[in-house]
């Protein structure tokens, strides 16, 4: 382990097959989807029979739009979904699963501090997140040019970004409660348990009035709320999952350091 950054390095080499399949389903998945607009444009009338707080709540209360369509599918359901699962997979293999497996003892065998291998194994997963932004950043816009959406591609890439940052806090969260426990079954279920109540919350917290203000306690909030493929770049809903994510992430590597290794 001579190079410079020999922990983000092995990761990048030893994810390379499965980046490489998960960015084919992604792009796949934003393919169908983002292609489909035409038919539902088309089925505008039936859309209106969906119960309005269900729309709201799914955010699709104006899918014949091309913004909505994207904001509603792409970018507020499937896109949130598939990113998510491999921030939080990846962040609970970072620590967690490599803990219980025994293969962190041979990484910090080397002259390597936990928290150096925690920070480049979070580098990997930065790196991954990045590409991924990008693939989609670019398919949508070549996509949504071809159907006519009429959304400026400035917007799209602001709805990327923040999806990508959405992601990175979940793994960023996952990597510290891995530090934190070292066990793989509680980092895998509470980061999930996070992921799916904040985003419960901000949705029913959405359509009721007065607890609106219980949106701006979930980073999906802060991360679709802010209405990027309508509105473009938010500065605040950026700065505050950065914000988020340095804070887990540093909570997490103090754990990491200083607790017992379970071997």
């Amino acid at each position: 382990m001579s190079t410079d950054l020999p922990v983000l390095g092995k990761a990048m080499r030893d994810q390379r097959r499965g980046l490489l399949m998960w960015a084919l389903g992604i792009a796949i998945v934003m393919a169908i989807y983002t292609s489909s607009y035409a038919q539902v444009k088309e089925q505008g009338d039936a859309l209106d029979s969906i119960p309005s707080g269900m729309a709201g709540a799914m955010n699709f209360q104006d899918l014949t739009s091309g913004a909505g369509f994207l904001e509603g599918t792409v970018f507020g359901l499937l896109g949130p979904l598939l990113l998510l699962i491999f921030a939080i997979s990846t962040g609970t293999r970072a620590i967690a699963a490599q803990e219980q497996s025994g293969v962190l003892d041979l990484y910090l065998a080397y002259p390597i501090s936990r928290r150096r291998l925690g920070l480049e194994r979070f580098g990997a997963l930065v790196a991954a997140l990045l590409a991924f932004t990008l693939l989609i950043a670019l398919e949508v816009t070549g996509l949504s040019s071809s159907q006519d959406m009429d959304v400026p591609a400035g917007n799209i890439v602001a709805g990327a970004v923040q999806l990508g940052l959405l992601a990175l806090f979940f793994g960023a969260l996952a990597l510290c409660i891995g530090g934190i426990t070292g066990s793989r079954p509680v980092t895998l279920g509470a980061t999930s348990a996070a992921a799916v109540g904040t985003y419960v919350l901000n949705a029913i917290a959405s359509q009721i009035d007065g607890l609106h203000f219980l949106q701006r306690l979930t980073p999906f909030y802060w991360a679709q709320g802010t209405h990027p493929l309508r509105e473009g770049f938010s500065l605040g809903g950026v700065l505050v999952l950065l914000a988020a994510t340095a804070v887990v992430l540093a909570v997490g590597m103090r754990s990491f350091s200083r607790r017992d290794i379970n071997s």
